[in-house]
This record gives structure tokens, sequence and C-alpha cells, in this order.
């Protein structure tokens, strides 16, 4: 694409160190499945009057990991034109959006911890909530004053609130653990698999 535009001199960035230092010639390519990858980069490297490999790593290059993210996910729709893109940048990553405010000081799962203590629903509880927090309170299970979650394969998931999911999911992000992963795809996998946000609408509870 950039030799069909006419560039002349380029700078290519990758967060893969491997490839990048390969590309610079620091790394010798052994894998046969990537020798013709290399012997393709280094063709199209010689159009250029001036080309330069950088490593940047992958949270100082969010923004393209989440376009990348986004582009493997839509078909390619051939000619057909496609509208461009308004990417606003915000102060904060979109997970913080995804934490719900709790209204009212208490935390989502506090109706179910006190079920469990005390064997008894809230007072302020109509027929329909009360079934509901019965129902809901056969997959918890409370340890001290520590609520869990079964899991299918009975594994223990600790509910959070919304200042602890927070606190955990800028952890998550910042690399505090090292993840072997982007932060897109693990924010995603900790919403969908250990820690849950109930909201009550309309008489009814709902997971978010």
């Amino acid at each position: 694409m950039a030799i069909d535009l006419g560039v002349q001199e380029l700078i290519v960035l990758g967060d893969s160190d491997l490839l990048i230092r390969q590309a610079q010639g620091e790394w010798k390519t052994r894998d046969l499945k990537l020798l013709p990858y290399r012997k393709c980069v280094e063709d199209l490297s010689k159009r250029f009057r001036y080309i330069e490999f950088r490593y940047i790593p992958r949270f100082h290059n969010d923004l393209a990991d989440a376009l990348a993210t986004l582009a493997s996910m839509l078909p390619y729709p051939g000619n057909t034109y496609i509208t461009p893109l308004e990417i606003q940048v915000r102060d904060q990553h979109g997970y913080c959006n995804t934490v719900e405010a709790e209204p009212d000081g208490d935390p989502w799962y506090s109706d179910i911890k006190n079920f469990l203590k005390t064997g008894r629903c809230s007072e302020h509880a109509n027929k329909s909530q009360k079934r509901t927090i019965r129902r809901l309170a056969n997959v918890f299970f409370l340890s001290g004053d520590v609520l869990y979650k079964r899991t299918p394969d009975l594994n223990l998931l600790r509910c959070l609130d919304a200042e602890e999911a927070e606190k955990i999911m800028n952890e998550v992000h910042a690399g505090v653990c090292g993840p072997h992963m982007n932060g897109y795809v693990l924010a995603k996998k900790i919403l969908r698999a250990g820690y849950y946000w109930l909201t009550m609408e309309k008489d009814c509870f709902h997971f978010v």
C-alpha cells in the first residue's frame, strides 16, 4: 500500500520484538514457515529510499492494537466503499464505563450475602425479588465475610464491589502481573469470567 502511494521514506512500527529484530537483520530467521515472509520484507524494503523498523511495546501501541483487533473481526467487503472511522481518544480506558456505580452505597451482592448470612430476604423486597434472591443464592458461597460465586466446574470466583473491580482492572491494564495478552482481551476475559455487577430495574435483577 505504501509503495502504491509512492512513499519513499517509511518507518515501520511493530509490537513484536522478535519480528522487528529479524527485519532489522539483528536476529536470524530460523523458522522455515517465516523465511518466505522475511524474503518478501527484504524485497519490498529495497523499493524505498529509506526504511526503518522500530519496536514499540504493546502498551504504547494501544490504538494500533485496537484497530488490528477490530479489523480481524470484520469481513473484507471487496470493492464496497467503507465509511471512514471516527475515533475519539478518551482520558480513561473503555472498561471504566463498564463498572457501574452503586447509587445506594451497598455492593450489588449485599442482598445475596445477607440472605446467606441470615436466611431471610430484605423486608423491602417484593415476592418476585425474593424468588430471584433465593435462586441466585444457590450458586453463591459465603466464607467468613467474603462472597464467592460457584462456576460449573466448581471453581470459586470472588465477588467484588465497584471500587475493588475498578482497582483490579487498573492493575490489569498496567501490567502488574505481566499479562501474556493485550489489555482489551484480558479485560474482556475478566468481565466475562470473574466479576459481576448486579443492578435492579423494574423489580428484576439483571447481570451487566
